[in-house]
């Protein structure tokens, strides 16, 4: 395990075009800039904030590509590889390594469930397939179920995984999974509110969808955090509340979007069926970020 897999990480919106039907590659470079120099210490392109499951293989490859080359080694990437069927998901992981990824990370398979069997020899294939660090993606609220704690602890002891995002508001698994295999993998949580918590039990950090739009805040949890000044990491914490609330409005990643347009971002609508959100939702968004006091609306 290597220390690069620590700190705040940013699961990356994708931004597309005005029509919602490509990439945005110079909002794309704007993103990967504005996230780096607001310090946030890792990338995750092609996440459930990136709307993965509704790109094409093109515009996976081009989101990718853009992110790679224009964070050229600022910061380590760990792409998105998730996929129904470890066929794709392998093909989709030697080309991140081809494309310069330092690690890929994956859901187990949605729609079709497996049991704990299944997953732990699901992984160890993919594990052995590919060359190129491998994170679980454990997100059961999406997925519809969970890698659970015996599967990871046992690819953990075998040196097959490196790393394991968990997004979910159940604290007391996640802190299973710390104690478990805190010390052989990198624990991160994916729950914005959770950021400060996971550090305060030995976690390696948090990939949180709200660093899109407040990176410096949200990185800074962590600095704080390594530097001991804990009543400052906790204050960074709170500062984002009322910003998480407004990512989190409507349809996710509607609101995400939502909130990033409204400050200037330029990241495009949500990829069609989701639906974006209604007028009084907007509302409710724009309410949020004044009483935020972090940010100007620039729009």
């Amino acid at each position: 395990m290597t220390s690069k897999f620590e700190g705040i990480w940013c699961p990356m919106v994708t931004p597309l075009n005005d029509s919602g039907d490509g990439i945005n590659t110079e909002s794309v470079r704007h993103l990967v800039d504005f996230l780096i120099e607001g310090g946030i210490d890792g990338l995750f392109p092609l996440g459930t904030s990136g709307e993965f499951a509704l790109l094409s293989d093109e515009e996976r490859e081009l989101m990718l590509k853009e992110t790679i080359d224009r964070a050229n080694g600022r910061v380590p990437v760990l792409a998105g590889v998730s996929d129904t069927s470890i066929e794709r998901v392998i093909m989709f992981s030697k080309q991140a390594k081809d494309l310069g990824a330092d690690a890929v990370i994956s859901t187990p398979p949605y729609y079709y469930k497996a049991g704990p069997d299944n997953l732990y020899e699901y992984y160890r294939q993919l594990s052995g397939s590919i060359d190129i660090p491998l994170f679980i993606y454990n997100i059961p609220d999406w997925v519809g179920y969970i890698v659970p704690v015996e599967v990871i602890k046992k690819l953990a002891g075998e040196g097959l995984i490196a790393g394991m995002k968990y997004t979910d508001y159940n604290f007391l698994n996640l802190l299973d999974f710390i104690e478990t295999c805190g010390s052989q993998i990198a624990v991160f949580t994916g729950e914005d509110s959770l950021a400060y918590s996971i550090l305060e039990f030995g976690g390696k950090g948090a990939i949180i969808a709200v660093a899109n739009l407040a990176p410096t805040v949200a990185s800074s949890i962590y600095d704080h955090h390594i530097r001991k000044d804990f009543r400052a990491a906790r204050e960074a914490q709170t500062h984002l509340i009322q910003l998480i609330k407004a990512v989190s409005m409507g349809r996710f990643p509607s609101g995400l979007k939502e909130t990033m347009n409204l400050l200037g971002l330029n990241v495009g609508p949500v990829k069609q069926p989701l639906p974006p959100l209604d007028e009084n939702e907007k509302l409710v968004v724009r309410n949020l970020l004044t009483a935020s006091k972090m940010i100007k609306l620039t729009a």
